[in-house]
């Protein structure tokens, strides 16, 4: 018992950004048939690093898409973008 509780103590003092980003968080709107969001399955990574960074740095305007990109780190972008381009379409 003194294990687990020492585990789950050390778990909760990591940093929430040493955590992969869930997908899911962006397949609520970027989804095959969505009216308002391009599908993000088989997008290629390259594009979909770009334009997050475009996001961030406000070279593409979208408050939404700026706000959702913020708190995502190059590992996070990298990681969405290996997803999304694997699924293909």
């Amino acid at each position: 018992m003194k294990k687990i509780a020492a585990l789950a103590l050390a778990l909760s003092v990591l940093p929430a950004a040493s955590f992969a980003a869930d997908p899911s968080m962006c397949t609520g709107c970027h989804r095959a048939g969505s009216p308002t969001a391009p599908d993000l399955a088989g997008m290629p990574a390259d594009q979909f690093t770009a334009a997050m960074n475009e996001y961030k740095s406000g070279a593409r305007s979208n408050p939404t898409m700026k706000a959702m990109s913020m708190p995502l780190s190059d590992a996070d972008i990298a990681g969405l973008a290996a997803h999304f381009s694997a699924l293909g379409k």
